[in-house]
C-alpha cells in the first residue's frame, strides 16, 4: 500500500480501515461556515474543535437503510455518487479521497455525537465575546433531505490533516 503520509499510515493502522465497524472518538480543528452579512468576523478565518464520536469502516446507505427499519420504512434509500470515493477498501473503508485530487485524504464516519470544544479567530482562541459573536452568525448544518427518516444519518467526511487525535480500539494517536 502506498500512503501519502506518516499520519494516514496510522491513522489507516489504528482504525483498521475496511475491517470491521469500529467506534472512535475523533479530535479536530475545522473550518467553521458562517454568515458574512453584518458579521463583525466576516473578514476573519473561523474555525471549531469539534469532539466528534464516529462509527468508522461503515456502509452509509447500509446505515440509512437500517435507520428506515427501525423507523418502519422501506430500506430502499440508494447513496448517489459523491465528490470522493474510498481508498483502501471499496466497500467499508473509511479513508477517502478526492475523485480530482487524489492527494487530499479524509477520515469518514457516521457522526453519533459532536460537541464543539473550542473557537477559533485566525488561529487564536476566541474571546468569550467572539464566541458570542460566532454563535450569532454561524451556520448551521441541515440535516439530510433525501433519506426520508425522522432521525437522520449523518456522514461527515473529516481532512486528515485537521485531526488532532484518535481514540479507538484502546489506543490513542496524537498529532
Amino acid at each position: 500500500m502506498k500512503f501519502t503520509s506518516e499520519k494516514e499510515k496510522q491513522i489507516f493502522t489504528i482504525i483498521n480501515d475496511g475491517g470491521r465497524a469500529t467506534f472512535a472518538t475523533i479530535v479536530a480543528k475545522v473550518e467553521q461556515k458562517m454568515y458574512k452579512r453584518g458579521n463583525p468576523l466576516a473578514a476573519y478565518k473561523i474555525e471549531k474543535r469539534v469532539n466528534y464520536q464516529l462509527s468508522l469502516n461503515c456502509v452509509y446507505q447500509n446505515a440509512v437503510n437500517k435507520q428506515r427499519e427501525r423507523e418502519g420504512l422501506e430500506k430502499d434509500f440508494v447513496a448517489s455518487s459523491n465528490w470522493h470515493e474510498k481508498v483502501y477498501d471499496g466497500v467499508n473503508g473509511a479513508i477517502l479521497r478526492h475523485k480530482e485530487h487524489h492527494d487530499k485524504k479524509y477520515l469518514s464516519g457516521i457522526v453519533k455525537n459532536a460537541e464543539v470544544v473550542d473557537y477559533f479567530v485566525d488561529g487564536e482562541r476566541a474571546t468569550p465575546e467572539q464566541v458570542e459573536i460566532i454563535k450569532q452568525f454561524r451556520q448551521v448544518s441541515k440535516a439530510p433531505q433525501n433519506q426520508g427518516i425522522e432521525q437522520a444519518v449523518i456522514f461527515r467526511a473529516i481532512s486528515l490533516e485537521n485531526i488532532e487525535e484518535i481514540r479507538t480500539n484502546g489506543e490513542v494517536l496524537t498529532f
